[in-house]
């Protein structure tokens, strides 16, 4: 996961104009909205709620509550403290405890990976990575499909171990390069599904293999050529009529 990439590196801070309310305003020069301050993690007794997202909340799964960011949008989160990083989706609201130094609640996976779970809060850093999937559609009715994301990482080598393990499994995995605040990163994704509840049987696969996840929801105009390719593939022969 980001949680073992190395250490910390310097993040464009964007002009922090408009960032408070329902929509996130980007520049042209800088689209990388960040702020500090203290992350914390979900307490016991969250696990099967559900969130504000509608979602039912996993302490296994790579996500976390933000009080404004948009449900749905991709963050990076560094400890500052060493330097530890890791990419979780916003699902849910809060923290409601100490709001004026808190920013972000994560789950028991998320704060495991950047190694805040003993100390229980640390300073962190939160990037924006990717805005939600409605912001993303070039229409209003574009097709929306499901992914599954098993980690993102720094180091190629280190997608490339953890595709082949996926992929042994899921010939859907694939590796998504993206362009980051901090240079160029990889997701491992399975994907794309027509159906949630299929991308969710997937998720929880790999939750009992031991990878921590997020589901995520992926306009056909966002998806990776080969991706996409796949998706159109697959629509094909769910069309075709049967001989």
């Amino acid at each position: 996961m980001l949680g073992m990439l190395g250490k910390p590196q310097v993040y464009g801070l964007m002009t922090v104009c408009a960032m408070l309310g329902a929509s996130i305003v980007t520049t042209a020069a800088d689209p990388w909205y960040t702020e500090k301050g203290l992350a914390s993690y979900y307490s016991k007794g969250f696990d099967g709620k559900k969130t504000a997202s509608g979602d039912r909340f996993s302490p296994r799964e790579m996500t976390a509550a933000h009080r404004k960011l948009p449900l749905g949008t991709k963050v990076m989160v560094e400890n500052l403290e060493t330097g530890e990083k890791v990419e979780v989706k916003i699902t849910d609201r809060g923290p409601y405890a100490d709001k004026r130094r808190r920013i972000i609640d994560l789950s028991k996976a998320a704060a495991d990976s950047i190694g805040i779970v003993e100390q229980g809060v640390a300073p962190v850093r939160v990037t924006i990575t990717e805005r939600p999937p409605e912001a993303q559609k070039a229409h209003e009715d574009e097709a929306t499909f499901f992914e599954v994301q098993v980690g993102a990482f720094e180091a190629g080598e280190q997608a490339d171990a953890v595709l082949e393990q996926v992929k042994a499994w899921f010939p859907e995995a694939y590796i998504a390069p993206r362009d980051g605040p901090a240079g160029e990163y990889y997701r491992v994704r399975v994907g794309p599904f027509q159906s949630k509840q299929e991308a969710q049987r997937i998720a929880n696969a790999l939750k009992r293999g031991g990878h921590r996840v997020f589901l995520d929801e992926v306009p056909e105009s966002a998806l990776p050529e080969e991706a996409a390719q796949q998706a159109s593939d697959g629509d094909h022969e769910r069309t075709s009529p049967k001989r």
